[in-house]
């Protein structure tokens, strides 16, 4: 089964799969970021890769929100979260909105579904075309060379009324690219499911992609997970990136 095919499948277990996901928290160093960061002044927000709408929930008070997501039932369930926050279908790997923004922010690991720095580029340049100049650009390395830990095991549980999911992977880096297949285990009215979900992850090293926000004419800071400190590489965290366009 192929990964689009599969999060149709699957995109209403989204939210109980990330259930342990620090929305509220990783919004407030959002708002202090680009409170920080921004010279544009403005406030419209694009948020890509927005998934079900997490983050959008808890910064809709403070922006003007635009998400984007390649997945349709994934939008689906966030204009059922948030009615008043617009959603269109869009791959980032092909963003052509004719508009711009002051905030582009692209989280939870949604960069990583870059297989190549060459492909990765081509993105940063379509998010540098859609901000304003002095706007700000905020994303995550879920995965990077500093924090991967070859042959990881990974469980995630859930367990809900009547039903009980569990998704298990590991880790296995190939020339750079995590293909990672998600075993996913389902039991929902007394019944069983199994699939696996197929995923091509992109690992890179941070500071190369660092170096490519500076080619592009992004200023650029990077911070060590989601608080306010600067990116510590023996630290477990993960990167988190700012980009303002100069």
């Amino acid at each position: 089964m192929g990964e689009q095919e599969l999060y149709r499948k699957y995109a209403g277990y989204y939210d109980l799969i990330y259930n342990w996901m620090d929305y509220p928290g990783e919004a407030d160093f959002i708002k202090r970021a680009v409170a920080h960061h921004l010279k544009s002044g403005g406030n419209e927000l694009l948020d890509v890769a927005c998934g079900t709408g997490g983050h959008a929930l808890f910064l809709q008070d403070d922006f003007q929100i635009l998400g984007v997501d390649i997945n349709p039932e994934m939008l689906d369930l966030a204009r059922e979260k948030l009615p008043g926050v617009n959603f269109i279908q869009s791959d980032m790997k092909k963003l052509d909105l004719g508009l711009k923004f002051d905030v582009i922010i692209c989280l939870f690991s949604a960069i990583n579904y870059h297989t190549s720095l060459e492909e990765l580029e081509k993105t940063f340049q379509r998010f540098y075309q859609h901000l304003h100049v002095g706007g700000v650009l905020l994303f995550d390395l879920g995965f990077c060379l500093e924090n991967w830990e070859e042959g990881r095991m990974l469980v995630d549980a859930v367990v809900e009324g009547d039903l009980q999911l569990a998704r298990i992977s590991q880790s296995r880096l190939q020339d750079g690219v995590f293909n990672a297949n998600f075993v996913f285990l389902i039991k929902e009215d007394g019944k069983m499911d199994f699939e696996v979900d197929q995923h091509q992850i992109g690992v890179f090293p941070t500071l190369k992609v660092q170096d490519i926000l500076y080619d592009i004419g992004f200023e650029c800071y990077i911070y060590n997970g989601y608080n306010d400190e600067p990116w510590d590489p023996d630290s477990d965290k993960r990167p988190v990136f700012i980009g303002v366009k100069e």
